[in-house]
């Protein structure tokens, strides 16, 4: 017991884990000098990926994301560069010795979140109607009677959508069948043989934006960079 405190002291002296948010959004398409400026930046075969998107809207989203990751390791001055990704089994993008990261996007905007210890999980939605009864099976009872009961039920459901997409995000799982044993109605849910504390980003109203991290003690500071940031950054 004795030992046990003295690590929970140790922890505590150490002060809260930083992690960083960085977003952007691009309501209409880029000039196409600025994109193919960004997109030369990236190794031929996240370029060539980039290029295969028919929507541009997705298109930007890889690219953009793409980006963000690369302006963070330019900003801590790791010795990573993008050719550096490798991804797990579940697809998940990691680069190895470096913070861990994770990025998402929804209609047109992209999020990226790096946390210097630990995991870390980001969904964005942009809420719009659907049939939510087709989903009813990927949600716990709680949750559900929650959705059905709340006055406004597409927030809500994005909001515990998104909470969901980050811890599975941050475990590095997928999606997968047992959505439903999975209960975010509390900021600090058990899955996968680890605790996950769960935090509300506020970015872009009407996107809703969750974060998942292993570590409980965090400090969380949101940036929103535009384009032009990025594409001066393609320079560097």
């Amino acid at each position: 017991m004795e030992l046990q405190k003295k690590c929970e002291n140790f922890n505590e002296d150490m002060g809260p884990v930083a992690i960083t948010v960085y977003y952007t959004c691009y309501d209409t398409p880029m000039p196409a000098p600025v994109f193919s400026k960004l997109a030369a930046v990236l190794p031929e075969n996240l370029r060539t990926a980039v290029y295969r998107y028919r929507r541009w809207e997705d298109a930007h989203a890889a690219l953009l994301g793409k980006h963000l990751l690369r302006y963070s390791l330019l900003r801590r001055q790791l010795p990573y560069t993008l050719s550096d990704i490798e991804y797990t089994a579940n697809r998940r993008p990691f680069i190895n010795g470096a913070p861990d990261f994770n990025i998402t996007h929804s209609a047109t905007a992209v999020a990226f979140a790096v946390a210097e210890k630990g995991r870390v999980g980001i969904d964005i939605e942009k809420p719009q109607l659907l049939p939510m009864d087709d989903f009813r099976q990927q949600f716990s009872g709680e949750e559900w009677r929650n959705i059905c009961q709340d006055p406004a039920p597409p927030a809500i459901f994005y909001r515990y959508w998104t909470r969901k997409e980050a811890v599975l995000k941050a475990a590095g799982t997928g999606l997968n069948d047992a959505l439903h044993l999975l209960n975010t109605t509390t900021d600090i849910v058990p899955y996968d043989q680890h605790t996950w504390q769960l935090h509300a980003l506020s970015i872009l109203p009407p996107y809703i934006c969750h974060l998942a991290c292993s570590e409980i003690n965090v400090a969380i500071s949101v940036h929103q960079l535009n384009i032009s940031e990025l594409a001066a950054d393609a320079m560097l």
